[in-house]
Order: C-alpha cells, then sequence, then structure tokens
C-alpha cells in the first residue's frame, strides 16, 4: 500500500509492496511511463499486467494504485490486472479485497480515503480500483501463462524452484510479455541463465526489460529439437484457448460456490422450519392419537366434550400445517 515516510514522501510498507518511495518513483517514471509512450506510439489504450503469486493481495492492489496515480494524467489509458496465486486461500482472500485496521497505520489518508471504503472496523478497496483486476489461481511451473503482457511482477516465488524449473519460468515470462515488455523479480531473484531474453534495467530493484531473440530451436534449449516457429505460433494460440477456458472454469467454480452457499442456507431455513412444525403437531398429535387408542379399547365412553376436543385438536394441527405451507412460498 501507498504510505507516507518520516519526510512526507511517498513511500511504500515493506510488508505489503515496495520498500521505499526511490522504488515507487522509479517504476512509475521508468517503467508505466515507457509502456504508456509505446502504447501511445502504437495507438493502444490498455496495459496489462500480470502479478504471479499475488498472496492475500496488498502488492496487486498497490500496483493498481500506483498505476492509477499515473494514468490520471492520461485519461484515454485502460488496464486490466490479472493476479494468481498456487493457494486458492490466498485467492479468496485477495478477491474480497478486505483489510483489518492496523493494515494502514501508515498509508496516507487522502490515498485511503480515495481508494478504500471503511466498514466498520474493515476497509473494503473500491469497485474502480477492484473492477480491473482478475483473480485466478494459478500454477506458474505448469498451467498456461497469459499473453500480450506489459509488465510481470513475480517476487520471492521462483526462489522456490529448482534452477531448472526457474529458467523454464523465465522463459515463460518471456513468452507471455509484449515486445519490450517488463519483469520485475524479488530482491535476492534474478533471471540467472536467462540473460539473453532480458536486459537489466535497474540491477538494484531486479527490474528487467524483454530482449527479442531468435526462437529457432537450435538456439533455444529449452524448446523441443523439433519445434519450428509456426509450432511455438501455435501453441501460443492454444495456450490462449486454454487460458479462456480456465478463466471461464474459475468464474463457473465462483458460482458454483456462490449457489452451494444459497441451497445450504435454504436447507438450513428449511430444517428450522421443519423443527418447527413438528414442535407444532406434537402436542395435538400426542393428544389425539391417545384418545382415539382408548375410545377403541372402550375404556372411556364417547360424549359430546371428547368430540369437542378433537375438533379443536384437529383444528391445530390444520392451522400448524397451513402455516408451513404459506411460509414455504
Amino acid at each position: 500500500m501507498v504510505v507516507q515516510n518520516f519526510e512526507g514522501n511517498i513511500t511504500v510498507s515493506a510488508e505489503e509492496f515496495l520498500p521505499n518511495n526511490e522504488l515507487a518513483t522509479y517504476i512509475q517514471e521508468n517503467v508505466f511511463s515507457r509502456i504508456v509512450k509505446e502504447k501511445q506510439e502504437n495507438k493502444e489504450v490498455e496495459i496489462r499486467l500480470w502479478v504471479a503469486g499475488c498472496s492475500t493481495g496488498q502488492e496487486v492492489y498497490s500496483i493498481a494504485i500506483l498505476l492509477n496515480e499515473y494514468l490520471e494524467a492520461q485519461p484515454n489509458m485502460e488496464y486490466k490486472i490479472y493476479a494468481t496465486d498456487l493457494d486458492k486461500d490466498s485467492i479468496r482472500i485477495a478477491s474480497a479485497g478486505i483489510y483489518p485496521k492496523h493494515a494502514f497505520e501508515n498509508v496516507l489518508p487522502d490515498i485511503q480515503k480515495k481508494y478504500f471504503d471503511k466498514k466498520d472496523e474493515f476497509y473494503v478497496v473500491n469497485k474502480e480500483i477492484r473492477k480491473r483486476i482478475i483473480f485466478a489461481p494459478h500454477n506458474i511451473a505448469k498451467d498456461p501463462t497469459f499473453q500480450k503482457l506489459d509488465f510481470i511482477s513475480c517476487r520471492n516465488v521462483i526462489n522456490y524452484f529448482m534452477p531448472q524449473q526457474q529458467q523454464k519460468i523465465i522463459f515463460k515470462f518471456h513468452e507471455s510479455l509484449n515486445g519490450n515488455g517488463f519483469l520485475f523479480l524479488g530482491k535476492s531473484e534474478t533471471v540467472g541463465d536467462s540473460k539473453k531474453y532480458f536486459s537489466a534495467v535497474n540491477n538494484k530493484w531486479k527490474i528487467y526489460r524483454k530482449l527479442k531473440v531468435d526462437l529457432h530451436p537450435a538456439n533455444d534449449h529449452v524448446t523441443d529439437l523439433h519445434t519450428s516457429r509456426d509450432e511455438l505460433l501455435q501453441m501460443n494460440a492454444d495456450s490462449l484457448k486454454v487460458q479462456s477456458l480456465q478463466m471461464q472454469l474459475n468464474l463457473k467454480e465462483s458460482e458454483l460456490i456462490k449457489v452451494n452457499e444459497k441451497l445450504k442456507e435454504l436447507k438450513r431455513m428449511n430444517f428450522k422450519k421443519m423443527e418447527s412444525l413438528r414442535g407444532d403437531l406434537a402436542e395435538p398429535t400426542i393428544f389425539i392419537t391417545g384418545l382415539l387408542d382408548l375410545l377403541q379399547k372402550g375404556e372411556i365412553p364417547f360424549k359430546k366434550e371428547l368430540a369437542q376436543a378433537l375438533h379443536f385438536e384437529m383444528g391445530k394441527l390444520s392451522k400448524a400445517v397451513e402455516v408451513f405451507y404459506n411460509n414455504q412460498r
């Protein structure tokens, strides 16, 4: 989240996104500015970003806020952010965009008021920011990646993989980015042996830019020796289709979760109604059953008073059933 340091400058919390105002300023002035300039030169109006390993969402919303602040001077420019993580629980938390009060202790009041709505003791990301972000579970080592991206942030994630897997992931990032797209890694991470795919634009902050390379199989140890450029293009097309299907499945899964929650609520409500009906029926049923049993055995004579009592108890049964029926409508 954007915060304020002791000198009154814009900075960012280390626990949530960027460690200080120097990095935030660098990204806005040297990354976002270049992306916007190239978009304008190509007459494009949408910037596409991906935060891989988004955890519970603070970094995603921080990037969105930094970019949104920068784009206020560019009214015709839009953006979309894909935010993914292997952990589905983290995705659910990030997607909700609800954070406790103590998470905002150092956030500038103006930024907090502008981008978050207060709900009791919590703060909720406002709709204008939230609607630009798509959250989804994703495994960067196995699942197809997003395509035609301008910026990828994958911080403190790839170090958890073996070196060979790291290089495959870096290659996938290269394929996902547009011609001069940016890659942002964690402070202790580098592109390693994949320097032919990326050039460092800032070694201190581990920000890289995509290089144009020959993807001919003779020069690419990651692709299969028999894979041609046309086949690579087809693989990318197939990847886009799989990506689209995956997003649709994620949306359907979200809808299914909501439907199941509604079903549970209906079952709970109907259970309460059934229990209430059983309680209303219990007393008159016991009385009627017992009285009929006594009459059948001839232990008591049938009199007018008994007939009235039976009629009264039958009325209670009928009334209870009628109330239950009306409540089901």
